[in-house]
């Protein structure tokens, strides 16, 4: 199951959304430019998996903010670090960041950035198996959380946590509270935050033993992460729709969705998805 958490860490990131109130955006000025420009290549690196190199590209971009007191570009530039340092597997080095984004300074943290630098404390805590203290972080984001656009993922990760308690039912309930948080305008039926909500949904029906039930979110859930082109997600979504079928005792199936988690994370050089899909093939 904690493997299982470890790769999902990465799923479950809440956006930090700008809101533009002008019908012109201002030019930006010098550093402006820079912070972009570093925030570009770093993402470049995180996207192809080099997560040293994206943290330090953040966390010239974190100085460049502090140089100017720029308290919403401090906050996304810590933000962003802590996220490539958990990638990387520098738990210690996340915690230091988030720790000091969120210690009262002479600037203010944006409470969105204060309930998302909680719930990465919470995601880092369920890696590393800490329930009490997961439970604790992912309870202090929601409180933070008021009408955030993070919502949905929090719920979902606080979801997780009761998930690896072994707590089905109350994983069921938050799944339930993060689908309904995501909305029902336009556009929100395919979001990566209604995905993880389904899939959340799937593998706690799973881990009751129904996985009659779970074939469907998961599914749907496969079906937005396709469109999306988010590999890390859709073999998530394949792996456990092969273990739902695993579970239905329909082996042929199952080694059909795990080959295809394989083929998945071959494209995208992801050596821990080949090697966690090879492992769920063998003797089927």
């Amino acid at each position: 199951m904690m493997r299982l958490t470890r790769t999902i860490a990465a799923c479950i990131a809440a956006a930090l959304l700008a809101c533009a109130c002008a019908s012109v955006e201002p030019p930006q000025n010098k550093t402006d430019q820079q912070g972009a420009a570093l925030n570009q290549r770093a993402t470049r690196a995180f996207e192809q998996g080099d997560y040293r190199r994206a943290a330090a590209l953040y966390e010239q971009a974190l100085r460049l903010n502090t140089g100017v007191e720029n308290s919403e570009g401090i906050a996304a530039s810590a933000l962003s670090l802590a996220r490539a340092q958990q990638a990387a597997g520098d738990a210690a080095a996340a915690h230091r960041v988030l720790d000091g984004l969120l210690d009262q300074g002479p600037l203010p943290v944006p409470q969105a950035s204060r309930a998302e630098a909680q719930a990465r404390k919470a995601q880092l805590y369920l890696d590393a198996n800490d329930a009490a203290r997961a439970l604790e972080w992912s309870d202090r984001a929601l409180a933070s959380c008021i009408g955030c656009a993070a919502l949905p993922a929090i719920q979902s990760l606080r979801g997780r946590v009761a998930l690896a308690a072994g707590n089905h039912g109350a994983a069921l309930d938050w799944a339930a509270k993060a689908l309904a948080a995501t909305g029902s305008g336009p556009g929100s039926e395919t979001t990566g935050e209604r995905a993880n909500a389904l899939r959340l949904t799937g593998e706690a029906r799973l881990a009751q033993g129904e996985p009659q039930a779970a074939v469907a979110p998961l599914e749907q859930a496969l079906e937005i992460d396709r469109g999306l082109r988010l590999p890390s997600r859709i073999r998530l979504d394949l792996m456990a729709l092969g273990r739902a079928h695993l579970q239905l005792g329909n082996r042929p199936a199952a080694r059909e969705y795990f080959a295809r988690a394989r083929s998945v994370s071959e494209a995208v050089n992801d050596q821990a998805g080949v090697r966690a899909a090879s492992r769920a093939m063998e003797g089927l």
